[in-house]
């Protein structure tokens, strides 16, 4: 659906929420779905998300936004649904074509900006501060507890981050091994990886100090920065429950290249820890994460050629991935040797 028609859709919605239909609107971001910025005679902006056809069913969705609301409550910085006026977060809208999507809305983050960029952290050319990462590594700590103290609600609809949902045929992002681009080495050597990837993923232990509900998708977009410096979580398009370890994994993902990665990993890691106890053995699955975390990354691609974020993966993260791969089980087989 070209924007323009996504616009005329989404304000099909607008009355709903108790907004003038004919209100300013412009396309922010298209990848899984169309999000827009809304502004109010007076001045209020609000994020509008018209989501991918058939990409989520509704209970994943309104799972979603009752969470984000729950965090809310709780104090934790995150962006906020709103609900219609009759009180329920999503709606669905049908467009011109007949197509019904689901929509929702969102407060906008005023004066956020991304903490971030993925090409400028894999180009080592970011300039964060180290100390940003110790703020994130307690707010990731703060998500954890929060979410911990939350639990599964009944109605709780997502699909899970376990080893099945991370790798594999039927992980949540795509097979990784499907990506055409892949040369006979490069598969060879990556299903050695994922088997024993799977292996060691279905050992680890799931119990509610590692495991349980988290964002699974902290990028450096995905954290804004506001005037005052305070740090907001947004997008929990892909949330679910997981271990904990793997967001912290995803948020230094693509600083792996950065010069100052081992700084800025230290400095999450310390902020998480002064603000949540680490378990035992806590940090020994971190190569598993970082491992299935490019994995990801590879199947989302494979699904998806031609677009832009795509070919970036294609060409940038691939590479980075095969490295993660040849490390995972070189170490895997220097651990067995000396056992």
């Amino acid at each position: 659906m070209m924007t323009e028609a996504a616009i005329r859709t989404a304000r099909g919605a607008l009355w709903g929420y108790g907004f003038d239909p004919t209100a300013p609107i412009e396309l922010v971001k298209y990848r899984e779905n169309y999000v827009f910025r809304l502004t109010t005679d007076s001045g209020d902006s609000y994020a509008i998300r018209l989501h991918r056809a058939g990409y989520r069913t509704d209970a994943e969705i309104n799972t979603e936004l009752a969470y984000l609301s729950a965090l809310a409550e709780r104090g934790l910085s995150v962006s906020q649904p709103v609900s219609t006026l009759k009180g329920d977060f999503m709606c669905v809208v049908t467009a011109e074509d007949g197509t019904v999507f689901q929509l929702d809305v969102l407060r906008w983050v005023e004066g956020g900006v991304p903490l971030g960029d993925v090409t400028e952290a894999m180009a080592g050319e970011g300039s964060l501060d180290p100390t940003v990462f110790r703020q994130l590594g307690i707010l990731s700590a703060e998500l954890h507890t929060c979410t911990a103290t939350i639990g599964r609600f009944e109605s709780f609809r997502r699909q899970p981050w376990d080893a099945g949902g991370l790798v594999g045929e039927s992980a949540q992002w795509g097979n990784p091994l499907a990506l055409q681009t892949l040369g006979p080495d490069a598969v060879s050597l990556l299903q050695t990886g994922v088997a024993k990837l799977q292996q060691d993923l279905a050992a680890l232990p799931k119990t509610l100090d590692v495991y349980g509900v988290i964002h699974a998708d902290l990028t450096p977009e995905n954290v804004l920065v506001g005037h005052d410096g305070q740090m907001v979580l947004i997008d929990f398009d892909d949330f679910g429950e997981g271990w904990h370890l793997f967001d912290l994994a995803t948020i230094m993902f693509f600083f792996q290249p950065h010069p100052l990665y081992e700084n800025y990993r230290g400095e999450l890691l310390a902020g998480y820890s002064s603000a949540r106890a680490l378990p035992d053995g806590f940090l020994e699955s971190w190569d598993s994460m970082l491992f299935s975390r490019g994995l990801t990354y590879l199947g989302w691609a494979s699904a998806r050629r031609g677009d832009e974020a795509a070919e970036f993966i294609v060409e940038r993260v691939v590479p980075m991935v095969l490295g993660l791969a040849k490390n995972y089980i070189s170490t895997s087989s220097t651990s067995a040797a000396s056992s």
